[in-house]
């Protein structure tokens, strides 16, 4: 099919002129010579590309790469660690495969009717004026046949003139994506990082032989153990960076045994209330205290003459934090 493609390609760089009995050239054979050469090369790096990869994985009927129509088949081969909706991918790849035979029969058929009926083609000329390289150009569509064409030539004019908008086009379209979701399961296994553009590119391009080839030396997995490796080195990433949360206890670091109840003020379970360095103050030291030891004062202050509750020794005194009222 990519041998087509790229005929048609070439078709678009090749001028339909007369010739100096008035009709028109066919030169369609330049752009089949183009189209092959270009497949010829494709096609080789992709023979290449997938017998090095069943090479390496050990996948039999290694032949098929090289066959034509049967490489598609063994492209789903080479795909098997992964599924398309649920079906194996060599299962899939039968799809494409004989999509693929059916539609470069109908090529086949295109321009042999192209060659066949070429001389008793009517053309229509219509001129358009030329923005880029000025002054006009003549393009010529062909509008029918003319009377002389034999009868049996009948259906190869319909062939030429509708098959390929009625019906080729179609069917390529369905080959399109059939083949996309192909590559999808190739390009997931052997490169899983850029497997869309490599898919997308591969099934609206004649380059996938190319991308085939630029992969075969990758080792295949599926795309499930793909997520669970990029998810995990990113998990080793986080720790690295912030190291793993879970293994940090707040209860254990800072909080409530640094610092906290067990430090400041020497803690309740620390040395407060028995080294006097660690003990907390009273908060109504200000105001006197109900008991002092060893300096003769109570609450703060001296002891009143004469006031039947104070004494001057170095015992307990009760007294009243009214006294200086009295």
């Amino acid at each position: 099919m990519d041998f087509f493609q790229f005929a048609s390609y070439a078709e678009g760089f090749i001028p339909i002129r007369e010739n100096a009995a008035g009709g028109i050239e066919n030169n369609m054979w330049i752009a089949l010579l183009v189209g092959g050469l270009c497949f010829l090369i494709v096609y080789i790096f992709q023979a290449v590309g997938l017998y090095t990869i069943a090479k390496r994985a050990g996948y039999g009927n290694k032949w098929m790469a090289f066959v034509p129509f049967f490489n598609m088949y063994y492209v789903g081969v080479c795909s098997q660690k992964n599924r398309i909706y649920g079906m194996k991918a060599k299962n899939f790849a039968l799809i494409p495969a004989l999509l693929e035979v059916v539609l470069v029969v109908g090529y086949v058929i295109y321009y042999v009717a192209m060659f066949t009926v070429w001389n008793y083609i009517q053309w229509d000329t219509n001129t358009m004026e030329s923005g880029i390289y000025g002054g006009t150009v003549t393009y010529y569509t062909p509008a029918g046949f003319s009377a002389d064409m034999p009868a049996s030539y009948n259906w190869l004019g319909w062939s030429f003139l509708h098959l390929e908008d009625y019906v080729l086009i179609w069917l390529g379209l369905a080959f399109i994506i059939v083949r996309m979701l192909l590559l999808m399961a190739f390009f997931r296994t052997y490169s899983a990082r850029q497997y869309i553009i490599f898919s997308v590119v591969g099934a609206l391009l004649p380059l996938s032989g190319i991308l085939i080839y630029a992969v075969r030396n990758n080792t295949g997995m599926s795309y499930s153990d793909y997520l669970r490796r990029v998810r995990e080195q990113n998990y080793r990433m986080y720790q690295q960076q912030y190291g793993n949360p879970y293994n940090q206890n707040p209860y254990n670091n800072g909080g409530y045994n640094n610092n906290g109840y067990n430090n400041g003020y020497g803690g309740y379970n620390g040395n407060g209330g028995t080294q006097g360095q660690g003990s907390a103050p009273d908060p109504f030291d200000e105001y006197g205290s109900s008991s002092s030891s060893g300096n003769g004062s109570s609450y703060g202050g001296a002891p009143s003459d004469g006031d039947p509750g104070t004494s001057s020794g170095g015992g307990r005194q009760d007294g009243s934090p009214f006294d200086e009222f009295k």
